[in-house]
């Protein structure tokens, strides 16, 4: 019984996630009250304060939520074995892939719009998102750096390096001039020009 009741528990909290996610997504932190996402989960605000203690909390929750599942899009990826360029290549498309999804946009928008507000959202967000994105690659950078085949820069700062390299420009352009989202042959170009740039440098030797 004690499993049954816990099961739907998790249930119940899942949905309440869920629709919350939709709904903050969509119309933003103001335009949504508990009782809009109650009516929407189902069962009573009660169910909202046990889960989550409030409207401010489920919202971190939101976030939170939606910077694990870019992050789970390649912080699973396996790439030993591989060369550093075709690591990073597979890396820096599941990253752009996740990043640049409408539904990622949206989630951009919400924090930095919130973030004034909810000061611990945005510290949230970015451990969540960007440093979990950080970590995984320099955890690959200090493992090449062990083996001999990468020179001894700071792991995180080469991995901060890298990402920006991928997303700044790109995302900028999305977040405020609402350029359309890449295509998967331009973002298989961007990833590319970054690895190329990256591992190899974009100066050619003088000949002597």
């Amino acid at each position: 019984m004690a499993t049954t009741r816990q099961s739907r528990s998790e249930a119940k909290r899942a949905e309440i996630l869920k629709i919350a996610t939709e709904l903050f997504l969509a119309k933003g932190y103001d335009a949504v009250s508990v009782d809009a996402i109650v009516a929407r989960a189902g069962g009573t605000k009660t169910n909202v304060y046990k889960h989550f203690g409030g409207k401010a909390e489920l919202f971190a929750a939101v976030v939170e939520a939606l910077c694990q599942q870019i992050v789970h899009s390649f912080a699973d990826m396996n790439v030993d074995g591989l060369e550093p360029e075709q690591a990073l290549t597979q890396i820096g498309r599941a990253f752009l892939t996740a990043l640049y999804t409408q539904r990622s946009i949206r989630q951009h928008r919400m924090v930095v719009a919130e973030s004034t507000r909810f000061p611990s959202i945005g510290k949230r967000w970015f451990k969540a998102g960007p440093e979990s994105a950080r970590d995984f690659i320099s955890a690959y950078f200090l493992k090449l750096q062990k083996a001999g085949r990468m020179r001894t820069i700071a792991p995180r700062r080469l991995a901060g390096l890298f990402l920006d390299m991928l997303s700044e420009e790109q995302l900028l352009r999305q977040l405020i001039a609402g350029a359309k989202p890449l295509t998967p042959r331009e973002t298989n170009k961007l990833v590319d020009d970054a690895v190329s740039v990256f591992l190899h440098g974009a100066m050619v030797a003088r000949k002597k």
